[in-house]
């Protein structure tokens, strides 16, 4: 049976298990069109679903999202160079989050005449590039241009082995216009199939285990540092298990994802600073900036470990903190071994020192709650973004999800359950917090996803197109804006270098004002959502439980553009 080559890789994806196609189309589209057409009219295999999004970044970020909720690789599409280059901060988002994407883009035809799908517009001249793949080379982990009909399954093996082999992330293919309009013969294949088989894990070395086992059943006060580790959720329980059982404290600075329970009695907090003022052995998992040697450091005494799927982070041009001790592995299989080995030492350990750990964790907790008490007993009306979350906090239900995108306090948002909390890439691309969280309602339509964002990283989201796609494709999301009219990153930033310099008396040549601040609620009531502004604190509680009845009972939309002090 014959088939275009577009139809033959689009039934890959789906005989591959991807069930979904994030795209931003262009004049490069026509054969994946006219597939999707085609296979429509006759009753064809089942395709990945098509979601048309307004903007690459928008794709990128959904994509991403999806991926998190799912565990499963996704595929997105943008329009030759143009969409490429919008997508590439999407893309090294999902790099630094090692996220499988299956990133692709039509390629200019290279045929001026005499074949299906050759030039036929100015554009497919002045579009073409010498090495289109240069834009996002630097962020994927493979690149290829398909360059035969015959070659599809075997690039659709490889893309998708490439994607999902660790350390996991995102490749770039590109798909020349007139390569998708040629035929394809339909391979003798079963309908549904695995791609090369790669290992979902990473085993540590038993040797290196037994070091590190060893060091925290001597130790006073042992210390895991969790950054990401809780991208794998079935870590969460199993770090919280080696906290409990063996007297070991847990931090989390900088988490881009919930790591532990925020009410676990072993978690000493957020601080890298606190960790080093206790702990004799400190063990950082898939932390890829452990700490800021300007800052703080670890006595020379302490005994560092770093484990990670990558723990030396080889994409990082230079990195130098200092390790007694490096483990390749992912957090699961780190943790399962780790467990184990500390088992066979439970002799050993002093339990005793959980009375200290715990110590410094209930001070830590005390002063969370202080913070929330002293936000929600503030008498005037302005609102900071700690109330925002407070408030929050105690509104959410605990499968409900956050996309955290600088604002939020993660500690007053009281997560306690795995795959409920997600902040920023390590990378910073900004305009990531509400695509993603678009994404995960997409993969999972029964929950609740709320997206906390400060006015700047709002705007870099292209809002238009992200309340245009929940209006299409009925994604019920709740966005929460801390709106301050200022980018305080880059404020923070220049103070932090220059904490005596000019710019700090001087607001307006902070190059950060974002006033006057556009009517952000009414891009989302332009799409039929709930938009509301709050600038009073009084009325706050009632927007945030009058958005949420939005997103939870009536199924739309709903944006809180809040005021900030």
């Amino acid at each position: 049976m014959t088939q275009t080559a577009a139809a033959r890789y689009l039934t890959a994806l789906a005989e591959y298990g991807v069930e979904s196609f994030f795209v931003n189309a262009g004049t490069d589209f026509a054969p994946i069109v006219e597939a999707y057409a085609e296979n429509l009219a006759t009753g064809g295999p089942t395709l990945p679903t098509p979601v048309i999004c307004a903007h690459e970044n928008l794709a990128g970020g959904m994509a991403h999202g999806a991926a998190l909720i799912t565990g499963k690789p996704q595929a997105l599409m943008v329009h030759v160079n143009v969409g490429t280059a919008n997508v590439a901060c999407a893309v090294a988002n999902a790099s630094r989050d090692r996220i499988p994407l299956l990133v692709m883009a039509g390629r200019s035809p290279i045929i001026e005449a005499g074949a299906v799908g050759d030039r036929d517009l100015p554009i497919h001249w002045s579009q073409e590039m010498f090495d289109q793949a240069s834009i996002v080379r630097e962020f994927v982990k493979w690149d290829y241009e398909l360059r035969d009909p015959r070659q599809v399954d075997a690039v659709v093996d490889r893309a998708l082995s490439m994607a999902t082999s660790q350390p996991q992330g995102p490749i770039y293919l590109s798909l020349p216009r007139e390569v998708l309009a040629e035929s394809a013969d339909e391979p003798a294949v079963p309908a549904q199939r695995e791609f090369t088989p790669v290992s979902a894990t990473v085993q540590p070395d038993p040797a290196a285990v037994a070091e590190i086992a060893n060091r925290i059943a001597a130790a006073k006060f042992p210390v895991i540092v969790a950054t990401a580790a809780g991208q794998e959720p079935t870590a969460v329980p199993l770090l919280e298990e080696a906290a409990t059982r063996f007297g070991i404290g847990v931090a989390d600075p900088w988490a881009r994802y919930l790591n532990i329970a925020s009410d676990h009695p072993n978690r000493i907090g957020s601080q890298v600073a606190e960790v080093f003022a206790h702990a004799d052995v400190v063990v950082f998992l898939e932390s890829d900036v452990p700490w800021i040697p300007k800052r703080e450091g670890p006595a020379d005494g302490t005994y560092i470990a770093q484990v990670g799927v990558d723990p030396l982070f080889s994409a990082y041009p230079i990195r130098s903190h200092r390790s007694d001790i490096t483990v390749s592995a992912t957090s699961t299989a780190f943790l399962t071994e780790l467990i184990a080995a500390l088992d066979g030492r439970s002799a050993d350990i002093d339990l005793s020192r959980a009375e200290a750990i715990q110590q410094v964790a209930s001070t830590y907790q005390a002063g969370v709650d202080a913070l929330r008490a002293q936000e929600v007993a503030v008498q005037d009306e302005t609102i900071s973004p700690a109330l925002i979350s407070a408030l929050l906090g105690e509104l959410l239900d605990d499968d409900d999800i956050v996309f955290n995108e600088y604002v939020s306090y993660p500690d007053l948002l009281s997560r306690t359950k795995p795959g409920t909390y997600y902040f920023l890439p390590a990378s910073g691309g900004l305009g990531w917090g509400l695509p993603a969280a678009l994404g995960a309602k997409f993969a999972a339509p029964e929950r609740t996803v709320v997206a906390t964002l400060g006015d700047g990283a709002y705007m870099f989201a292209n809002p238009a197109a992200c309340h245009h796609a929940a209006a299409k494709h009925d994604l019920p999301v709740l966005t929460i804006i801390a709106n301050n009219s200022n980018w305080g990153a880059v404020d923070g930033a220049t103070q932090l270098a220059y904490p005596t310099g000019t710019a700090v008396a001087n607001a307006e040549r902070r190059f950060s004002d974002l006033s006057p601040s556009p009517d952000l609620a009414a891009y989302c009531t332009a799409s039929g959502g709930y938009g509301v502004t709050v600038r009073n604190r009084s009325d706050l509680a009632d927007a945030l439980k009058a958005a949420l009845h939005a997103v939870r009972v009536e199924k739309r939309q709903a944006l809180v553009d809040v005021r900030t002090a």
